[in-house]
């Protein structure tokens, strides 16, 4: 297609894409000068516009989704405004990121004052004025977190209905951040309230990365009905790639800034120092030490420094800063970020990607590098990999971080990314949701929460004796109560939570204290470890020291210093590595081959690491003995490694899962054997009743109120993997 020309009476009638396109719509693509839509744009037009079907869309980020579902959304919201047919909001975008939805709200605005569409971006930081007018006169698009939202059926359940009378499109941004976690179940459930408290279906659009099973995430937008949501994939053949991965070694016992030695953040330097660039790292701490270290250099040649840290705990106005020098092109700016901008705020184009230490997972590496590569130019991505100078362990011999970054981008390459878990039941989300609708609805029955929630709702998998045991374990602990009558209420318990602004989110957020400066506040830092008036705090790119911490007020105040400090105790969570990636780290160590793309010393690691693969006889065995312990390699993701230790744990053998291995002290090989054909022989245990041992089982926000006897049901369902732990041993059974 050639540069739409400006609309005309006739064009209306024409056969192609872009004439379905309401005219003012068709006139703002022509003011914007586009030379032409892209496919994936051209190719949603049609499937969207008819209302009648749910869409996916899935291509690389920068990737011209938002386009390609608000381009016809537009059209049909302002035809519809042109016959004065609207009573409420008629399309809501539910997006991850407060960012996200300023990114948008800033993209659509001109585009919807030109045709007559409203746009209100509703989250935390937005006014109560804007959104008491959206109250008042519902109507147009609303842009909105799944937060944000839960928070409007709690508090306002009475007006839902209202609002959203002639609601019809349902758009989940990067959907692919939804899948398979605590907060996708909320999302999902959040969408059939939507459904039911409008009373009718919208039809559904997801906006995703290219993903390795989209069937999978088509599924996820509707569940029960994924084979009938229409795909719109951009299988463009993608950009050029340059690539490399460099290897370093460094004394790891000791502390390195930002997940990579000196020499590592030399190099970096040289890098990222001119032009736009993102440099990803795996922590909040990494992302402050990393972007001192650079700063400094920057300092010791006496220029300006480009160099700014992005990551959760800073706020807004200094996230909004660094996103807005990587737009400005006048000046150079590298931005030092965790995953908070792996997803698709628009920053323009980056020269070069940078990450550092192994990728968390393949499908956040993919879209790290979807950020690289102007209109016509390659895309950048160096990998840098610290391991240790003078390993003294065989475990450390294997170079297991360079083994498993190599993995990761060979799969990468061959377009595989992790697959997502969607039966995986999330009792914990349940529990939120079951509170939310008894809020929103002023009570319900039993009855009427099953059918809402399960029959017809996000938790399809849910049975009613597991349903009655949730609502059983709920009362119990005061949750919810129920009246003679039948109905249900909130309970004491469930009363205060859904005061608490914590409720509206399914994951937990652990307790932090405010950073202030006299200018106001920079951020949030977690309460432990303990900081005492006098120490130095690497924050927001700049060192601080502490005058005074007021834990009434749960604030640290700080004033700018100088000297080394050291970011403040940021705990994460670590990602879980898949089976697909471990499997490809075995395949890397049997292999000969040295891909290009490792630089000399990234190649002598790998030799290295293959080398004492083959003197510990993991070329042929999954056992090694060291040092009185025997170190298992099952080659297979984090579930089944676990199990594994669950299995051993429950005959009496001490294990620990450590990465790629499982490490079982005091045993050698023939004993491990003997235990290992001992297991085999008892056969499968049942998975609920393995999770009963372990001690701890929570993960997710509400799991500490659902009672024993959900909870090992919980657990085993999530983070158990018994058929692949018991292949595992039966291997190790039969070993010589």
């Amino acid at each position: 297609m050639t540069r739409p020309s400006p609309p005309s009476g006739s064009e209306t009638t024409a056969p192609d894409a872009f004439a379905l396109l309401h005219r003012g719509v068709q006139r703002w693509v022509w003011e914007q000068r586009w030379t032409s839509l892209r496919p994936i744009q051209e190719q949603a037009i049609r499937p969207i516009v008819g209302g009648d079907t749910d869409v996916l869309l899935a291509a690389a980020t920068a990737g011209g989704k938002t386009e390609a579902v608000f381009l016809p959304v537009c059209s049909v919201l302002a035809r519809d405004a042109e016959h004065g047919e609207t009573t409420g909001i008629q399309a809501v975008c539910l997006s991850p990121l407060k960012a996200l939805i300023n990114d948008q709200h800033t993209r659509l605005t001109d585009l919807c004052a030109r045709i007559g569409v409203p746009v209100t971006a509703w989250h935390g930081d937005i006014g109560a004025a804007q959104k008491d007018r959206l109250r008042e006169e519902p109507s147009g698009i609303l842009l909105i977190t799944p937060e944000s939202l839960e928070a409007m059926f709690v508090t306002r359940g009475s007006t839902v209905a209202r609002l959203f009378a002639d609601l019809r499109y349902i758009v989940v941004d990067e959907l692919h951040a939804f899948l398979g976690t605590a907060r996708g179940a909320q999302l999902r459930s959040l969408m059939h309230r939507l459904e039911h408290a409008a009373g009718h279906r919208a039809a559904r659009i997801g906006l995703s990365a290219t993903l390795a099973d989209l069937r999978a995430a088509a599924e996820f937008l509707r569940s029960g009905e994924g084979e009938r949501v229409a795909v719109v994939e951009d299988r463009g053949a993608g950009k050029e790639l340059l690539l490399q991965v460099r290897g370093y070694v460094a004394d790891l016992r000791e502390e390195t800034g930002g997940g990579a030695c000196d020499a590592a953040v030399e190099h970096l330097y040289q890098v990222v120092r001119t032009g736009h660039n993102m440099v990803f790292v795996n922590s909040r701490a990494e992302a402050e030490s990393c972007a001192a270290a650079l700063s400094a250099l920057a300092e010791q040649d006496r220029l300006p420094n480009p160099f700014t840290p992005h990551h959760g705990s800073l706020s807004a106005e200094l996230r909004a800063h660094a996103e807005q020098r990587l737009k400005n092109r006048s000046s150079p700016a590298t931005v030092v970020c965790t995953a908070t901008l792996e997803l698709g705020i628009d920053v323009g184009w980056v020269d070069t990607v940078v990450q550092l230490g192994a990728p968390p997972t393949v499908a956040g590496l993919r879209q790290r590098l979807g950020r690289s590569g102007r209109s016509g130019a390659p895309a950048k991505l160096y990998v840098y990999v610290t391991e240790q100078s003078l390993p003294e362990t065989p475990v450390e011999r294997l170079r297991l971080d360079l083994v498993q970054t190599v993995a990761m981008v060979e799969l990468l390459l061959r377009r595989w990314c992790e697959p997502p878990d969607l039966e995986t039941p999330h009792l914990s989300t349940l529990v939120q949701q079951v509170l939310s609708v008894l809020a929103q609805r002023s009570g319900a029955s039993a009855l009427r929460l099953y059918r809402e929630l399960c029959v017809e709702g996000a938790f399809p998998g849910m049975d009613e004796r597991t349903f009655a045991d949730l609502l059983r374990a709920l009362g119990e602990r005061e949750l919810v109560t129920q009246e003679r009558g039948g109905l249900l209420l909130p309970g004491k318990v469930g009363e205060l939570l859904l005061n608490h602004y914590s409720f509206y989110s399914a994951f937990d957020t652990a307790e932090e204290y405010a950073i202030a400066t006299a200018d106001g506040d920079m951020g949030t830092m977690p309460i432990s470890p303990a900081v005492d008036a006098g120490a130095l705090l690497a924050f927001g790119g700049r060192s601080w020291q502490v005058v005074e911490v007021k834990p009434a007020e749960r604030r640290v105040l700080v004033v700018p210093a100088r000297g080394e400090a050291v970011p403040p105790g940021f705990v994460g969570s670590p990602v879980p590595v898949g089976d697909g990636v471990r499997q490809r780290m075995r395949e890397v160590y049997l292999g000969a081959d040295v891909p290009r793309y490792l630089d000399e010393a990234g190649a002598i690691l790998l030799e290295e690491g293959r080398a004492a693969f083959r003197k510990m006889g993991l070329d042929d065995a999954y056992v090694h003995e060291y040092d009185g312990e025997s170190l298992l390699f099952p080659w297979r993701g984090d579930r089944v490694a676990e199990t594994i230790c669950h299995l051993l744990r429950r005959v009496g053998v001490r294990a620990a899962h450590a990465g790629a291995l499982v490490t079982v002290p005091d045993m050698d090989r023939s004993r491990l054997r003997a235990v290992a054909q001992h297991l085999v022989a008892a056969g499968p245990p049942d998975p609920v009743e393995l999770a009963r041992m372990v001690a701890d089982k929570r993960r997710h926000k509400y799991d500490h109120y659902l009672g024993e006897d959900l909870l090992s049901r919980s657990y085993a369902a999530r983070a158990l993997d018994v058929p692949g732990a018991m292949e595992f041993l039966a291997g190790v059974a039969e070993s010589g």
